[in-house]
């Protein structure tokens, strides 16, 4: 259940990666500006999702929502269905972006913020962000480039048909030197559907001497209250 996040969490660590910017940084306003047109946010909602190793998942908001570095979260957790495991998520919108915050730390005392999604996505939007990391004494550099491949997928879900499914591509670069060609590393897709929360992820990440995995999940149920 937890590989979700444990997957993208040893990738993040290997890299040393501690925050990701832009590739010309400024401050956002920390405002959480409300997620509930994406995500819904009422506590008696929940999502069901089976993973790519047969666990299977159930995402929920906790009600509680959360300030981590001034910036205020909607705090959800996912469940293990069989063993009862919680992984603790964090989502907001901040200048009309969506943002999640990503566990680097089996403690979960170390986090990442990413943006996951724009406010209105259409088909080849575009952003990056990108990083200089130190790490064991050695400096490294990272670069995410993200982009909305679809805006009108559609997945069955419990007999429904769900149409609109956006569809954003992260793709994962990293080199040791600012005059090195940036290396491949893999990918990250999510998909979202507006006012019924995310629809399944896809990791595959291959870094050189750090990890090569490959993970999905997709939702296989849901509740929302009207």
């Amino acid at each position: 259940m937890n590989k979700i996040i444990k997957l993208s969490s040893f990738l993040l660590t290997s890299l040393g990666i501690v925050l990701f910017s832009s590739c010309e940084p400024k401050e956002i306003d920390p405002t959480n500006e409300g997620i509930g047109e994406l995500l819904p946010v009422n506590v008696n909602n929940w999502w069901l999702y089976e993973a790519s190793d047969s666990t299977i998942f159930k995402r929920y908001y906790t009600g509680r929502d959360t300030v981590i570095d001034n910036f205020n979260y909607n705090y959800f957790e996912q469940v293990n269905t069989e063993s009862g495991t919680i992984v603790k998520e964090f989502y907001g919108k901040f200048e009309g972006n969506y943002y999640t915050l990503i566990k680097i730390d089996d403690a979960g005392n170390t986090f990442v913020k990413a943006q996951v999604l724009n406010g209105n996505p259409k088909v080849n939007d575009t952003w990056e962000n990108t990083a200089t990391i130190n790490y064991s004494g050695l400096t490294f550099y990272a670069k995410t480039v993200c982009k909305i491949t679809s805006v009108s997928e559609t997945a069955v879900v419990n007999g429904e048909t769900l149409d609109n499914i956006i569809v954003s591509e992260t793709q994962l670069y990293a080199r040791f030197s600012p005059l090195d060609n940036w290396v491949d590393c893999g990918t990250m897709i999510m998909k979202f559907k507006r006012g019924k929360g995310i629809m399944g992820e896809d990791y595959d990440f291959h870094v050189p001497n750090f990890v090569d995995k490959t993970y999905s999940n997709h939702l296989i149920d849901y509740h929302l209250v009207q």
